[in-house]
């Protein structure tokens, strides 16, 4: 089995964090040893002299990973900016190699990573870099995450073809209700989708309520529901 997926967006605030969580939680759950890794984080609060990364350290509970939070996320940034935005106000130099050795360092100790990105595929790192080279360069086929909303058909279409574009394998769409709203967009999105593409559907997520985002069992019970692992991880099989 490969050992890795990373989990992209269409867009930023569209659910990676929660079914990323989810799934790494679901995962543990079935015995499988999970690490996870948030290698930028924008928008962290800031404790005293410290930057807190709150999805770094969701991830990090969710899956039960007992590695370093530095290692899990290796730059955090203050400001609720694109990477290389904030990156710059604040003085960092974002670096692909410090990800590729942290990544390195937890992946021989899991059976399976799962990397979130930031935003997009196109959300640039630093003056040179995207998103898409930091997948490129970890190996590591995609999981979109897109957001049920009106114009993810558009957004999801994009992302997978600059995905295509890029050289990226991509693993499935799974499909977030953000919102609690549904009504002509959210119901008929799906099938839009799957007649421009042949790029499964591994699920439909359901709207999760703010006082339910950090249940874990009930998270779990979720992703096994509306998320089809099964698939997932037959789809990692015989792919090195």
């Amino acid at each position: 089995m490969r050992k890795g997926i990373f989990i992209t967006g269409t867009d930023t605030g569209v659910g990676k964090t929660l079914i990323s969580g989810a799934i790494a939680a679901a995962l543990s759950k079935r015995g499988i040893d999970v690490g996870v890794m948030k290698p930028v984080e924008s928008g962290c609060s800031r404790s005293k002299d410290k930057l807190i990364p709150s999805d770094a350290i969701f991830l990090k509970q969710f899956s039960g990973s007992q590695d370093d939070l530095d290692l899990i996320n290796p730059y955090r940034l203050e400001h609720p900016l694109a990477p290389a935005t904030a990156a710059e106000m604040e003085g960092v130099k974002i670096e692909l190699k410090r990800v590729e050795d942290a990544y390195e360092r937890m992946e021989s100790n899991h059976d399976l990573m799962l990397v979130e990105g930031a935003g997009g595929l196109l959300v640039p790192l630093n003056d040179s870099l995207l998103i898409v080279d930091l997948i490129k360069s970890l190996h590591l086929p995609a999981l979109v995450i897109a957001c049920s909303s009106l114009g993810t058909i558009n957004h999801t279409l994009l992302t997978l073809r600059t995905a295509e574009a890029s050289g990226i394998e991509v693993l499935g769409v799974i499909i977030n209700h953000a919102t609690p709203h549904v009504g002509i967009a959210e119901e008929t999105c799906l099938s839009s989708i799957q007649k421009f593409t042949h790029i499964p559907i591994f699920g439909v997520f359901p709207f999760i309520e703010d006082s339910q985002k950090n249940n874990r069992e009930y998270l779990v019970d979720l992703a096994e529901r509306y998320v089809n692992i099964n698939i997932i991880l037959e789809r990692l099989k015989g792919q090195r």
